[in-house]
């Protein structure tokens, strides 16, 4: 029996999407390995070029997404259940929330909360203004990059592939939830473009939170005096340890591995934040809390649709680049 026929057999091994998708990502891969710089050089000009060119489109159609999750709560069709109508909810809303918030922040969650805001704050474009004005600026991009638009994103494509999947009893892909345009060709190679998409950016988007996660955690082991130095073994060596820990969750299934993983990365999160909020600045951390989200909701609108056209040496910091989004998502990518 000939090896494809084998994983098909064993997995959802599909030909046409992984070993176009495995060539990509092996070839940048060898790119940014072994001619560094150069592989620097071209991906700054892509990212620049998409920073003053894309810009209006990637906040116009994250825009579209909000608005469109606004209709869906106060018009009829948010009553839709994503299952059959005598559906009962699988988890308790606990173990959904968790599981929400370990596949759409993840890493991102212990690295981007102060990595992001202190790059806000430090970026040169805002150099002129005063110490307050910075930090006020950095909390409101960070509560932007991390809040409602980001989890429109998420939202879409979460409902998209739910009511497809468990309402027109398509596979559970990305190429299910453009039934409604490509129809029966969602089954061709149109479908598997989609797909192949879809498994490129996730890898990137996994590869990208993860490398900046063990940074951060080898860092902290050193710090700890548990490892001697931070260097590419010591590295290597956590990637396999969270990486077999990954895929031993993910083999277990939804109501094993992931829920338990999930449930215990949220205990954790909010064990941490108590103590910081105890044991810091509690007066400090509540009232800039409170101002944070005031100004994060009276400058909604103006976030929502500002590319910052007028102030172009600052549209590489705010406007677009970081609907920071976590291991699990096809949307986002910190650049």
């Amino acid at each position: 029996m000939k090896l494809t026929n084998l994983l098909k057999l064993k997995s959802t091994f599909v030909p046409g999407i992984i070993l176009p998708s495995l060539i990509f990502i092996l070839g940048i891969t060898f790119l940014s390995s072994f001619f560094p710089v150069r592989a620097n050089y071209y991906l700054n000009i892509l990212k620049t070029f998409l920073f003053q060119n894309m810009n209006w489109l990637y906040v116009m159609v994250v825009t579209i997404f909000v608005l469109f999750l606004l209709f869906l709560i106060f018009s009829k069709y948010g009553s839709i259940r994503l299952g059959a109508n005598d559906t009962k909810p699988e988890f308790s809303f606990f173990s959904w929330i968790s599981m929400l918030f370990a596949a759409g922040m993840g890493i991102g969650l212990m690295y981007f909360s102060v990595a992001e805001p202190m790059s806000h704050y430090t970026d040169p474009s805002v150099a002129g203004l005063t110490s307050a004005s910075r930090a006020k600026d950095a909390q409101l991009y960070t509560f932007f990059h991390w809040g409602i638009h980001a989890w429109a994103i998420y939202g879409v494509v979460g409902l998209s592939l739910a009511y497809f999947t468990y309402r027109y009893k398509l596979p559970l892909s990305l190429r299910s939830c453009f039934y409604p345009i490509l129809k029966d060709k969602i089954q061709g190679r149109a479908g598997d473009i989609v797909d192949m998409f879809a498994l490129c950016s996730t890898f990137f988007g996994i590869t990208t939170t993860l490398g900046f996660g063990v940074v951060q955690l080898t860092a902290g082991l050193v710090h700890l005096g548990i490892i001697p130095e931070s260097n590419f073994m010591y590295q290597v060596i956590i990637v396999i340890v969270i990486m077999t820990i990954a895929i031993l969750s993910a083999t277990s299934g939804v109501t094993k591995g992931v829920k338990i993983l999930s449930q215990i990365n949220i205990i954790a999160a909010l064990v941490l934040m108590l103590f910081v909020l105890i044991l810091g600045p509690t007066t400090f951390l509540l009232g800039t809390f409170s101002e944070g989200l005031g100004e994060y909701i009276n400058a909604f609108f103006h976030l929502t649709f500002n590319t910052h056209a007028h102030e172009p040496e600052r549209q590489h910091g705010s406007s677009i680049g970081l609907y920071s989004i976590g291991p699990g998502g096809y949307p986002g990518l910190h650049m």
